[in-house]
């Protein structure tokens, strides 16, 4: 005689825990076991329940467990959104937390020694050997370098706006995009969330290294996304650097550094763009793909070709529809580049966790 299908099998683990494990199963446990319902018997017996009784008493208990994981997960939600709510929330005009000065180091003139806190419109200024380090709002950490002149802007809630006159600094900011950004003499660095480095002088040449994320380099005229495990170089006035990956050789960078010179007038076929394409390697990309979308005129040259050889197969970029379309035909390749996505900030979690020894061998590197 044919039974009918009993949906709750009496040789399933969760109910007869004599069959073996699922492993999904026994990790889940584990993970669950903190929050397990624990009833205390001062009675044991060694009669067993009747088949019915068991089956419901079993019914019971995965309910139970069902409901308090669930339980657990939501307070989890909850704690998190309420943690991140309250992480990018700032006081308009609040002063930030100044938690550290070494060496030599002033606020407005007045030694930084025994003040704990910078407000807006007020001047940081370190000399040789002094350092700084800031709590950005709660969204995240900034550390000025020697011989550095820094004040805070402006500062509320998802908006924190600096200025560096000269000098250099550290910060990794967790936050969305636009959060935090840096005024040079002569551009504008604005964070997409992320850790980076950045060094100027007085007249606007330096560097700007991305170790996490990417940055944005902003003048109103120009603007050029850095990625991580890139630099680009500040040249003053004009137009900053082609960005490299900070892997790529002596020989890349020093015929790298002549195209951007060149500029618009750079030849599609010169000597600078056939060194600069032997020594490519496919880390290199960045830079390939870069350095077509600002000067087209090199797509008629060896760079495109290279560029094409170095790209994954499925991202197919033709030099008819470059010549048609100009940058715009350039998507499949720059999407197709190793750096994670700017709308995915939030997955660079470690960026909430800044950490100054780290700060200080990065803003002492001398390049």
């Amino acid at each position: 005689m044919n039974m009918p299908h009993d949906p709750i099998r009496d040789d399933d683990y969760l109910w007869d825990r004599s069959d073996p494990a699922d492993p999904e199963i026994a990790r889940l446990e584990s993970v669950l076991a903190p929050y397990a319902l624990r009833v205390e018997r001062s009675v044991r017996t060694s009669t067993p329940l009747p088949r019915t009784q068991a089956t419901h008493a079993r019914r019971s208990s995965r309910w139970r467990i069902a409901l308090a994981s669930a339980a657990v997960m939501a307070m989890f939600a909850i704690g998190v959104g309420g943690w991140y709510r309250h992480r990018l929330q700032w006081p308009e005009g609040q002063p930030w937390q100044l938690s550290a000065v070494n060496g030599e180091a002033s606020i407005d003139g007045r030694a930084a020694a025994g003040i704990h806190s910078l407000a807006p419109g007020s001047v940081l200024e370190t000399g040789k050997g002094g350092s700084a380090n800031l709590r950005a709002a709660r969204i995240g950490q900034v550390v000025l370098g020697e011989n550095s002149r820094f004040s805070l802007v402006e500062t509320r809630s998802g908006r924190h706006r600096l200025q560096l006159e000269h000098g250099s600094l550290w910060a990794r900011v967790w936050a969305p995009p636009g959060a935090l950004g840096v005024s040079m003499p002569t551009a504008d660095v604005l964070d997409l969330g992320c850790e980076f480095v950045l060094k100027t002088d007085a007249e606007g040449y330096g560097q700007l290294t991305v170790r996490s994320g990417w940055v944005q380099i902003d003048n109103w005229h120009w603007e050029i996304l850095v990625p991580q495990n890139a630099r680009v170089e500040l040249r003053g006035k004009q137009m900053p650097g082609t960005p490299y990956d900070l892997g790529a050789s002596a020989a890349f960078v020093a015929a790298l550094r002549e195209i951007d010179a060149q500029g618009h007038a750079a030849a599609a076929d010169g000597d600078a763009v056939r060194r600069l394409v032997a020594a490519a390697r496919r880390q290199d990309a960045i830079t390939l793909v870069s350095l077509l979308r600002q000067y087209s005129q090199l797509g008629e040259g060896p760079l495109f070709d290279r560029t094409a050889q170095l790209m994954p197969a499925d991202a197919v970029v033709t030099r008819e529809d470059f010549r048609a379309r100009g940058s715009d035909a350039l998507n499949p390749w720059w999407s197709s580049l190793p750096y994670p996505r700017m709308k995915r900030w939030w997955m660079q979690w470690p960026d909430a966790f800044g950490t100054q020894a780290k700060a200080e061998v990065l803003l002492n590197e001398n390049h």
